[in-house]
């Protein structure tokens, strides 16, 4: 497998790597990782969990894009000890990582993680045009590419064009461990006071609705004045100053209900989930397919509101554990939030229901039959 970030990169498709190569390990499976050294401190090689990770130096940085001459150099070396190449899209390597599997004929699988959304600028639709490019030659040569689901499939144009070659299945989703810590410790801990609790889990960035997220707090506190937002993630390096200038005077104010917990190691989420009343997903494009946290959140018997974009609204159809808003609507979205808040009760779902429904083992066994097909293909 290969991707831009892996671990201790924090985000949900790094979660989502993770999970899947880590569960084909336990089932017997040889699994190499082929990812960049993001941080200096990592090793360029080492044995996580059953898994192989081999780790590329960072030659440059292109906003979050990493180049690293020395990734391919890597995968000429392991690629042709290994059955199947599955690159995790988007990925920057992906057109000289997929010449060289076509050269040893090694089959190709993508998952296609989101749509490539950069901000605006000149230079930016330069970067996105090569992307874009990079992206739609792997999907050329893929012996098939797997998304979450059948909505952001077919509404995903990249996908749309190539439905025949698209399976969707949905992510590895882990249950957040306990962490035994009771609601007042959690609350003493991250400094929150008023409730109910609204859970933001995700980048501070704009594409991710934090304006209107934080518009909509102000509306919903006109039905629960004591209403607290809690965001958790990196709240240190916000992208765009925007983002920044408008959070920083609420989170100095204990009066605005607005708490940021910075980043909370995987492990510590279910604290999160302890005291939220409800999660939050406002996210305002296709660079949001699923909103893995939806599910983490629902095993731990929150409901949740998010967009209406395509595989983002699936999670609460598929389980009724909540409410799809308007997206870029603030108005809308606050509407949402007060009618999970009202009647709690109404989206409370068994959580062996949801396990059943977010079956990761399940999961697994619809990869492997994506690799042995892709294999077979060759035979």
């Amino acid at each position: 497998m290969s991707l831009d970030y892996y671990r201790p990169n924090v985000s949900g498709l790094t979660l989502y790597v993770q999970h899947l190569a880590e569960g084909l390990a336990r089932r017997g499976h040889a699994v190499t990782v082929l990812t960049h050294r993001h941080l200096s401190g990592l090793p360029a090689e080492a044995s996580e969990n059953g898994v192989r990770v081999l780790r590329a130096r960072v030659a440059a940085h292109v906003g979050k894009a990493l180049i690293s001459p020395g990734l391919l150099a890597r995968a000429v070396g392991a690629l042709p000890h290994h059955d199947v190449l599955h690159l995790h899209a988007p990925l920057v390597n992906a057109v000289p990582l997929s010449v060289l599997a076509s050269t040893l004929r090694v089959p190709i699988v993508v998952t296609y993680h989101c749509d490539l959304q950069p901000p605006a600028g000149l230079f930016q639709r330069l970067v996105e045009t090569l992307a874009r490019a990079s992206q739609n030659f792997a999907l050329e040569r893929a012996r098939c590419t797997v998304t979450y689901t059948e909505d952001y499939a077919r509404h995903t144009a990249p996908l749309a064009e190539r439905i025949d070659r698209v399976r969707w299945i949905l992510p590895p989703v882990a249950e957040p461990p306990d962490t035994g810590r009771t609601e007042d410790e959690v609350r003493a801990r991250y400094g929150i006071r008023g409730r109910p609790v609204l859970l933001f889990l995700g980048r501070f960035a704009e594409e991710k609705g934090l304006f209107q997220l934080l518009d909509a707090l102000s509306l919903v506190r006109r039905s629960f004045p004591e209403a607290a937002l809690v965001l958790a993630g990196e709240n240190r390096r916000v992208p765009g100053e925007n983002v920044g200038a408008r959070l920083a005077p609420l989170l100095a104010d204990p009066g605005s209900g607005v708490v940021a917990t910075g980043v909370v190691p995987p492990d510590e989420i279910g604290d999160l989930f302890t005291v939220a009343d409800v999660l939050v997903l406002p996210s305002l494009n296709s660079t949001e397919s699923f909103g893995l946290v939806q599910v983490e959140a629902m095993l731990r018997g929150v409901p949740v509101v998010a967009s209406d974009l395509p595989g983002v609204r699936q999670p609460a159809r598929m389980t009724g554990m909540g409410e799809i808003a308007p997206v870029g609507d603030a108005g809308g979205l606050a509407g949402r939030i007060v009618q999970v808040l009202e009647r709690p009760e109404r989206y409370r779902r068994p959580r062996e229901e949801i396990r059943a429904l977010f079956s990761a083992e399940r999961t697994l066994s619809q990869y492997e039959g994506v690799y042995r097909a892709a294999v077979g293909s060759l035979e």
